[in-house]
């Protein structure tokens, strides 16, 4: 199983179709929140997409979740936005979360930087910011569950 992980869409709609078009074989997404209206927009109106949605520091729909975890193929997903786990000053906090509760991979976002980090067990990914002025680029995750291990990789739009 395939996902797109995206974050910090900040209201460019436009990239969320640009790269559903570029991987239009995956119809799974996991959105790491600032965004989420732009994400329940594209949801409404493409019913064959499996949406998995956490809300971000920069959204007002209060009524959406700020995290979730999931599991998938034997693995215990933790899905934030990352601002509640202070992310911006350092890891260490969402790390022992995660140990505390028995995550295999934490996908956070907040920061609008690309990271992968492999330690002691626990899987970290951050996909970047879809906005285009956070980074030299507009970038994305691919969240790939379909084999003996995960595969993570990064994504220029």
């Amino acid at each position: 199983m395939r996902y797109l992980v995206l974050s910090d869409i900040h209201g460019h709609k436009n990239y969320l179709s640009r790269i559903t078009e570029k991987e239009e074989d995956i119809k799974n997404i996991i959105f790491l929140g600032d965004g989420l209206n732009d994400v329940l927009t594209f949801k409404a109106s493409h019913p064959d997409y499996n949406i998995i949605a956490v809300a971000g520091n920069c959204d007002v729909n209060k009524a959406v979740s700020t995290k979730e975890i999931i599991t998938v193929n034997g693995y215990k997903v933790l899905i934030c936005h990352g601002d509640g786990y202070y992310v911006k000053m350092s890891l260490l906090p969402l790390r022992k979360a995660c140990l505390d509760m028995g995550v295999d991979i934490a996908l956070y976002g907040h920061t609008h930087h690309q990271y992968y980090e492999y330690y002691d067990g626990l899987y970290m990914f951050n996909p970047g910011s879809v906005m285009p002025s956070s980074n030299p680029f507009s970038c994305y995750g691919i969240l790939d569950l379909s084999y003996e291990k995960p595969l993570f990789y990064h994504r220029e739009i």
